[in-house]
């Protein structure tokens, strides 16, 4: 590999990559963004790999895992519950990417990811999404590769038991917001029940600086009361969704008197129930979220 040119179109051409395996660990837009930054200067400066790929992706995981460090202590004082701040573009902008396991940041899939060690983390990245061997791991982490392929297998059944929820389309979302639209006019939560498995999570991030429920609320009922009980306080408000696309699948930016208020996401099960609602309301983590166009 000759010239810094080269070098670079070389990194361009795995930094969209680079950065989803940052986000995975961080759950920062702008913090994954600047490990990947940091990946380049070493890149840049450093000896011709035989393999960019590889070389840069066990470049970012140091990366990452000396920033895992400082952001575990974060959470731990964290208050309430913890969501990955949005990756958000306008609808229709971009296509959703295909289902890729190795690939996926949805809302379910995070959360998953954040009861894993960074070390296990660390494993089943390298492994599954730029299939590095064990060998190669262990290298990386400071691990047998016995020891890095163990790490690898725990975090794959985690992430397997823990997370059989599936994209939404953009018409799932719309039977949500006309269920509720309809229980909020009438007070009837029927047919918003409906749409929701037994075990519906919904999960509010505030970080402490907003209201917000500072536990996971489960179950159908609970659910639709309590998402009917927020849409009651805000009625003298002039409240708007619009589309966008949120971690990969269809979802909404939600607007109070013109301000942005939160992000929405949904994940389904196999039926089509919605299984997770997610909301993002802790204003720090929507910060570089793109004005939304026209409310629905």
């Amino acid at each position: 590999m000759n010239g810094t040119n080269e070098r670079l179109e070389a990194y361009l051409d795995h930094r969209h990559r680079l950065v989803r395996l940052a986000y995975r660990y961080l759950g920062s837009v702008s913090e994954a963004e600047d490990a990947v930054q940091d990946a380049w200067l070493r890149f840049a400066d450093g000896p011709a790999p035989r393999d960019v790929e590889r070389y840069l992706s066990r470049i970012v995981t140091n990366l990452c895992l000396d920033r895992l460090k400082s952001a575990r202590a974060r959470r731990e004082s964290y208050v309430g519950p913890w969501l990955p701040e949005p990756l958000v573009e306008k609808a229709g902008s971009v296509e959703p990417i295909a289902e890729d396991a190795a690939l996926d940041i949805s809302f379910g899939v995070m959360r998953a990811l954040e009861r894993l060690s960074p070390l296990e983390r660390a494993a089943l990245f390298l492994h599954d999404l730029f299939d590095l061997s064990f060998d190669e791991i262990g290298e990386t982490l400071h691990r047998t590769p016995a020891a890095c392929r163990k790490l690898a297998e725990r975090a794959r059944h985690a992430i397997r038991t823990s997370n059989r929820r599936f994209r939404p389309s953009e018409a799932d979302v719309g039977r949500f917001v006309t269920s509720f639209q309809e229980a909020v006019l009438t007070g009837n939560l029927d047919n918003l029940k409906k749409l929701l498995a037994e075990d519906v999570e919904l999960v509010t991030d505030g970080g402490g600086k907003v209201s917000a429920a500072l536990n996971v609320v489960i179950g159908a009922d609970k659910v639709a009361r309590l998402l009917l009980g927020l849409a009651n306080k805000n009625l003298s408000r002039q409240v708007a969704a619009s589309p966008a696309i949120i971690n990969d699948a269809p979802g909404l930016i939600v607007t109070l008197d013109g301000a942005l208020d939160q992000t929405l996401s949904i994940a389904l099960d196999g039926a089509g129930r919605i299984t997770g609602i997610y909301m993002v309301r802790n204003p720090d983590k929507l910060t570089g979220i793109p004005s939304p166009l026209s409310g629905v």
